[in-house]
């Protein structure tokens, strides 16, 4: 040979093994914190997106794609929001952050994205809570911004303000969306159609939080007509969401997303011609369908509707709005709910209906020729040709003559960081990568031929990746059968593993990043040496208001996921989490709560399987006293307490109420006043007559001993009465929530965060001491998680967090740990939970979800947990913090009325300094991580 050939030769051995070796880390294995897997990469692949990606619309010459990124924005964007284009014949995706759009602004995009009719421009829609009309410098207010496109390229031209919405004086205004001008909303703009119109385009808008949809005309922003949906007494209540047109604009229908309604309208009589009910539920306060996207075929006979709620497609004929066609999501052998199909898209022929299935990561594949022509008596469920596989999440759809668009919103999971301190705008902002910036969304175009010829081989990967071909497993007892009738399921508030048990000399952890190691946290240690140390568990959600829908439904609703990067980026969404919406209870007006999972929630399981439950504090809701009339901002009116609190707070050394204390009644040892509770109420249905009504909700100055006090002053009465065969014995599951750990800061006067950090472990330990020391121990789980781990330090994974699985059943001991290395999440904690209790599980994510059958491998005489009262007995638990400490100003003014209402990014960095002081910040560590063995 040549030596030249031989040199050609190499090289190109040399680029091949390069090759190989990329595709073999894309091919890796990635597990999600669903439980699930990517075990591929995704078909089609053109490159990643700007986070989180509702919508794809195509210029009408084909030439282009859009596709509007409404999420939280990445790293690369530095947090701004953005367009994306692109282009149909080289496949070349370019990104177009808007400076008006950064996550310091007052506005946001949301859903809303069309070309203009003759393809020149672009509308986006642009929603404002913070300043809704756009008074303040540099501020847009809500309405539609206008943009050109040429070659490819989008260009900031104008915006079309949408004024505030008089809502009707007979409808009450949720409390957080009240303006300055009475009676008016927001009308926080969604989905939006074009319209052909003689005199220039008419855009037909959603308006979400108002309740009804306007049709202006593009060219003066006159608004020509406003169609009220409303049918509840608040407002918002429906929240419309997405609305089609046909081509002759005399015709149009609106997706309610709250109702399970959608809404025909005449544009040519400018009325409401009929309303359509779309799979809703018997019960009036169930979730609903969720009606969602929405597409006219071809020909405009028939409209599809995604129920993302429902796991259903449905088709309807728009000539008198019967439905002849309803559309199975499910994978074929599926056995549990939760797909959440959220987008369509159709051929052009019509034939092939798609649907984007979010919590499958699929798209499934519908033959549709025969909809609408064939004569039905009954309807049949349509079930899907076969299912292609995608990257996480996916959101958006579209289809052109010969390939499928797939866009994804979080793609492959968060990636790890690089370069320490992160980028200068970076530490100018969050001073370390904040994990929603590190959400990349991703695009495909798969080919209909490769569609149709690797469907079979397609659908197989999608039953992998979603675990179904795979034994989740069962706990074998050595002593046989399942002892356990009782489980006690902790929930607590934002730490990672090496947080906490970093200095563990057993598991994976780092002790440089520990902050409350063993001399703060000694019963979580404990713990963990006694029952099992679980160094590769992982919090479901990123953050808490996703963490405790995970924690309590394994599952988030399509409503959560769409709004919660915005709510936390700038506080342009409401807080809408624990059976809130917009700071109401829908479930004080007789609405359906949109942020509820259709597949449900633990207590719903439990509920409808005839088991005992008992809640305290979770989706709880309580009114503090105060020392002066408060508006509060969960119940929205004003609440004269003083009047009706005989005592408001407690100082040291006064007494405790009759029910707290060490012991009851006794004076109070802590150095900050203590708050008292008014009332607490359930914020859902079930939970109402099934709660503790003297165990207070999330609030961090109330010191988690008053919360084990009273949680441990109903136990005792459960020993007593199973001691004596008389009164109501241990419910077959409680719900504890203990929220401490959360912290308060360096507010001045408030407690240290290290001295919550310890009230909450030693709360923690004292509730599985005293379970563990009776009667009820032979028959008792306790499960204990964190509901996220709040991107803090870690040098594994930032979702990387501290779990607990303790029973007499429980394997090893202090003298010899036993350390499970399985990768576990939220979701397999609690398909373990649900098989203890013989519950079937709730949806498709716990139902798959390998249980953690090793943590209860032991020979059944585990013994009893003692507490470990040390920081009680040095005062640790009763520091406060000085009055011009570090972090204290910032601490001053953030809000702890709710998990996550303060500035997380600038609260970890205090709590660093605090503990570590001047070692520098590390950024939290964002892995995908690769599947084991196991």
């Amino acid at each position: 040979m040549k030596k030249s050939a031989f040199l050609f030769l190499l090289v190109l051995l040399i680029a091949i093994g390069l090759l190989f070796a990329q595709n073999q880390v894309l091919f890796r294995h990635i597990s999600l914190p669903t439980s699930k897997q990517l075990i591929g990469p995704m078909p089609g692949r053109l490159g990643s997106l700007n986070g989180f990606t509702p919508t794809i619309v195509l210029s009408p010459d084909r030439h282009y794609a859009a596709l509007l990124n409404d999420g939280y924005g990445s790293q690369e964007a530095k947090a701004h929001q953005s367009i994306a284009i692109l282009d149909l014949t080289t496949n070349k995706l370019t990104d177009f952050p808007e400076e008006r759009l950064s996550d310091e602004s007052h506005q946001t995009y949301f859903l809303g994205l069309a070309f203009s009719s003759d393809g020149t421009h672009l509308y986006a829609s642009v929603a404002s809570l913070t300043d809704p009309t756009g008074e303040r410098k540099g501020n847009t207010g809500n309405g539609i911004a206008v943009y050109g496109l040429q070659q490819g390229k989008v260009a900031w031209e104008r915006f079309i303000k949408i004024p505030l919405q008089k809502v009707s004086p007979d409808k009450k205004i949720a409390f957080a969306v009240r303006t300055q001008v009475h009676g008016s909303v927001p009308p926080y703009p969604a989905g939006l159609a074009v319209i052909n119109h003689k005199h220039g385009d008419r855009l037909l808008i959603a308006d979400n939080y108002a309740d009804n949809v306007v049709l202006i005309d593009a060219k003066s922003g006159e608004v020509l007509k406003a169609f009220d949906l409303s049918r509840h007494s608040m407002v918002p209540a429906e929240f419309p969401y997405s609305v089609v047109a046909t081509r002759d604009g005399h015709h149009a229908w609106v997706s309610l997303w709250n109702a399970s309604t959608v809404v025909e309208l005449d544009l040519k009589k400018n009325e409401i011609k009929r309303w359509i009910p779309v799979g809703p539920p018997a019960d009036a306060l169930a979730p609903g369908s969720h009606p969602t996207a929405m597409l006219l075929s071809p020909d405009e006979k028939l409209i599809y509707v995604a129920l993302a709620n429902a796991d259903r497609a449905i088709a309807l004929a728009t000539s008198d709005a019967r439905q002849v066609g309803n559309f199975d999501t499910s994978v074929a052998g599926q056995t549990f709910g939760g797909s959440y199909p959220n987008a369509l898209a159709l051929s052009s022929d019509g034939t092939r209906l798609f649907v984007a299935d979010a919590s499958l990561n699929a798209v499934a594949v519908f033959g549709v020729s025969q909809i609408g022509h064939r004569p039905l008596t009954i309807l049949p469920i349509d079930s899907a040709l076969g299912f292609i596989p995608t990257d996480w999440y996916p959101t958006a759809l579209a289809a052109l003559d010969h390939d499928l668009l797939i866009a994804t919103s979080k793609g492959q999971g968060t990636t790890p960081n690089t370069a320490a301190g992160g980028t200068s705008w970076e530490r100018r902002h969050h001073e370390h990568p904040y994990i929603p910036t590190l959400l990349y969304g991703s695009l495909a175009r798969v080919n209909f031929h490769q569609i149709d010829s690797d469907l079979p081989n397609f659908t197989e990967r999608v039953k992998q990746e979603n675990l179904m071909t795979s034994d989740p497993g069962a706990i074998q007892f050595a002593l046989g059968s399942n002892p356990i009738k009782h489980v006690i399921y902790i929930i607590k508030e934002n730490r990672t593993y090496d947080q906490v048990l970093g200095d563990l000399k057993v598991g994976n952890g780092d002790n440089s990043l520990t902050m409350y190691g063993a001399e703060v946290t000694p019963n979580e240690h404990k713990l963990a040496l006694q029952f099992g140390v679980l160094d590769n568990f992982y919090d479901s959600g990123e953050v808490s208001g996703n963490g405790h829908d995970w924690s309590m439904a394994a599952i988030t609703s399509d409503y959560t996921e769409k709004t919660w990067q915005i709510a936390y980026r700038g506080h342009e969404r409401t807080y809408d989490y624990g059976g809130n919406v917009a700071n109401e209870f829908p479930l004080d007006h007789g609405e359906p709560n949109v942020d509820s999972p259709g597949t449900g929630y633990i207590w719903d399981n439990v509920a409808s399987h005839g088991l005992s439950y008992r809640d305290y504090g979770e989706f709880i809701t309580s009114t503090w006293c105060k020392p002066e009339a408060v508006k509060s901002p969960k119940e929205g009116t004003p609440s004269p307490l003083s009047d009706v609190c005989q005592v408001i707070q407690v100082h040291r050394g006064e007494p405790l109420p009759a029910n707290v204390g060490q012991p009851h009644g006794s004076a109070s040892p802590w150095p900050w006043a203590v708050p008292m509770m008014k009332s607490c109420k359930a914020t859902m249905a079930v939970l109402q007559d099934h709660f503790d009504g003297n165990f207070p909700d999330f609030n961090t100055e109330y010191p988690d001993q008053l919360r084990a006090d009273e949680f441990l002053n109903e136990f005792s009465g459960f020993v007593q009465a199973r001691n004596s065969g008389a009164g109501a014995q241990l419910p077959a599951f409680v719900l504890l929530y203990l929220p401490n750990d959360h912290t308060h800061g360096t507010s001045p006067g408030a407690p240290r965060p290290a001295a919550s950090v310890a009230d909450n472990d030693l709360a923690v330990g004292r509730v599985v001491d005293t379970v563990s020391h009776s009667s009820y121990w032979d028959d008792t789980a306790i499960f204990i998680l964190e509901d996220d781990a709040q991107d803090g330090a870690d040098h594994v994974d930032a979702h990387r967090s501290i779990a607990f699985v303790i029973s007499k059943y429980s394997p090893g001991s202090a003298g010899r740990p036993f350390v499970d290395h399985h990768f576990y999440t939220t979701v397999n904690m609690i398909h373990t939970l649900e098989l203890l209790l013989n519950l079937p599980p709730m949806n498709q994510n716990d139902g798959y979800a390998p249980v953690m059958a090793p943590l209860f491998s032991g020979d059944g005489n585990q013994s009893p947990f003692t507490a470990d009262w040390r920081n009680h007995d040095n005062g640790l638990i009763y520091q406060v913090n000085p009055p011009k400490g570090q972090g204290a100003e910032d601490s001053r003014n953030m809000d702890f009325s709710r998990p996550d209402a303060v500035n997380v990014e600038i609260l970890n960095a205090i709590l660093w300094r605090d503990r570590k002081g001047n070692a520098p910040l590390p950024k939290p560590r964002h892995s995908v991580i690769a599947k084991s063995d196991d």
